[in-house]
């Protein structure tokens, strides 16, 4: 039946990635981020049989003919240059090396928790779309039918099956805009997978796709109403309750926490672009339940995107440059263009040297980590995270351990790219409530696992997670 509602979009050439059949015994999760996108299988077992060779995270990072900081990492950016679309690592070093007032399409996530729907199809500012003919959704479904290229090529080299259904780790969406955020992610989905194939390989080329190509496959496959419906194409996404995406904090859950008796786990997941906190209780011994704790879930619509912008702004206010003036426009844009660079300098030394104009700049973390504005984002993680912290205590004090002598510890788990930042670590570190604490960390399978992979695994979590058979549900109510 899918078949006959399919048109053909390029010449002579299906929608095989669309029609083609999923196999069922694999479930994959992208994980969307912020600043960088990742992509991960795991075998559809319950959680408490998973072994290493169930869970597999592709390298949809790494391209033939360049290096990849890391391959399991795709940075979330897409660069358009005169002639063509770029993506992920060449998009991002483009961007570095491009012409004055040219910008990134960066964070493209963050059009889908913080714009309006309307805005997607929205012309673009003409520092990011230089040719003016690109809207946000057309660039999204670009960069992630780029990804599921990526991910085709990736996945027979890790040995496992391609496609798979999928499940999306989504934004933090208000109650409001679940609806229609759903929505959007399946249809973006369905024509990235239709881009895939009438693109190909030209979208893994580090020159890019030439816009002559990208305009032809856009103008055909994003005007097609079909792919905005996600009922006519059975067997893409891996649906719970309806639902092909999952909350962050709970894919954290599902792939981080085993079954080893009562306990409740505090999740704290720092993105890029946002912070997100939940907690979770596990069954009594020989059973595995995972039950997300009613009213623990706190999002704080901030992270290390923010905390880049902080930086740029403390450095230009520490050398007296106003950035909208246009002798310092120059500097505060070479900033912009690399604080991300900078932050992660700064917090591995703790003193950098940063090149403004024809001077030279020095910076300490400690001075940083004191800024006003720093210690005000501080509070507010803080402040946030204390609310999930709360409920979790609260539950653990009413589910005590079978003896009745023990106390339920609570386990504060730290993961995503800013698990490492200090004001992070303390949360873990310097609890704000007083409660019998237990260290908490990814809890990998038995089994070897290789060193390249278990660097990034707090930053795997959401994807490794989102793809688990069994997620949470809320089934503890907690009354405080």
């Amino acid at each position: 039946m899918i078949s006959t509602i399919i048109e053909k979009f390029t010449t002579g050439v299906p929608m095989s990635l669309l029609t083609r059949r999923r196999n069922p015994e694999w479930i994959g999760c992208i994980d969307f981020g912020t600043a960088l996108s990742k992509l991960a299988l795991v075998r559809r077992k319950p959680r408490s049989q998973l072994s290493n060779s169930d869970i597999v995270a592709l390298p949809i990072g790494r391209r033939e003919g360049a290096g990849a900081r890391h391959p399991y990492l795709l940075p979330s950016v897409v660069y358009a240059t005169d002639q063509a679309v770029m993506f992920g690592e060449e998009a991002q070093t483009a961007a570095l090396r491009g012409a004055a007032g040219r910008q990134a399409f960066v964070s493209p996530k963050q059009y889908l928790s913080t714009h309006e729907p309307e805005d997607l199809d929205e012309q673009l500012d003409p520092s990011i779309d230089p040719i003016g003919k690109y809207t946000p959704r057309e660039l999204l479904a670009l960069f992630l039918a780029h990804l599921l290229v990526q991910a085709g090529r990736a996945a027979p080299v890790a040995g496992v099956s391609w496609p798979v259904p999928l499940r999306i780790a989504r934004p933090a969406w208000g109650a409001e805009r679940a609806v229609a955020g759903e929505a959007t992610l399946k249809s973006l989905v369905l024509q990235a997978f239709t881009l895939a194939d009438a693109l190909g390989d030209r979208l893994s080329t580090l020159k890019g796709v030439p816009h002559k190509d990208a305009r032809s496959a856009l103008s055909r496959i994003m005007a097609n109403e079909r792919l905005r419906d996600p009922n006519g194409f059975r067997g893409v996404f891996e649906l719970s309750n309806g639902n092909a995406s999952v909350l962050e904090a709970t894919a954290v859950a599902a792939g981080s926490i085993r079954e080893t008796g009562r306990r409740v786990v505090a999740v704290a997941d720092i993105g890029a672009g946002t912070s997100d906190f939940a907690a979770f209780m596990t069954g009594l011994p020989g059973r595995d339940v995972l039950g997300e704790i009613e009213g623990s879930s706190q999002i704080l619509r901030e992270a290390g995107d923010h905390l880049d912008m902080l930086l740029t702004r403390h450095i230009l206010h520490k050398e007296g440059i106003d950035p909208d003036d246009p002798a310092g426009r120059a500097a505060a844009r070479g900033l912009r263009r690399n604080q991300r660079a900078i932050k992660e300098a700064l917090f591995a030394s703790g003193v950098i040297n940063v090149d403004i104009g024809d001077d030279t700049a020095t910076l300490t973390l400690k001075e940083f980590l004191a800024d006003a504005r720093v210690q005000s984002f501080v509070q507010r993680l803080r402040t946030r995270f204390h609310e999930t912290l709360r409920t979790a205590v609260e539950c653990a004090r009413q589910y005590p351990q079978p003896n009745g002598y023990r106390t339920t510890p609570v386990e504060i788990l730290l993961t995503g790219g800013g698990h490492a930042l200090p004001m992070v670590k303390e949360l873990a570190s310097n609890p704000p409530i007083e409660w019998v604490y237990a260290d908490a960390a990814p809890e990998l399978p038995t089994g070897p696992i290789p060193e390249d992979l278990r660097a990034v695994r707090r930053q795997l979590a959401v994807a490794i997670g989102g793809a688990v058979r069994d997620l949470p549900r809320e089934t503890v109510p907690v009354h405080l």
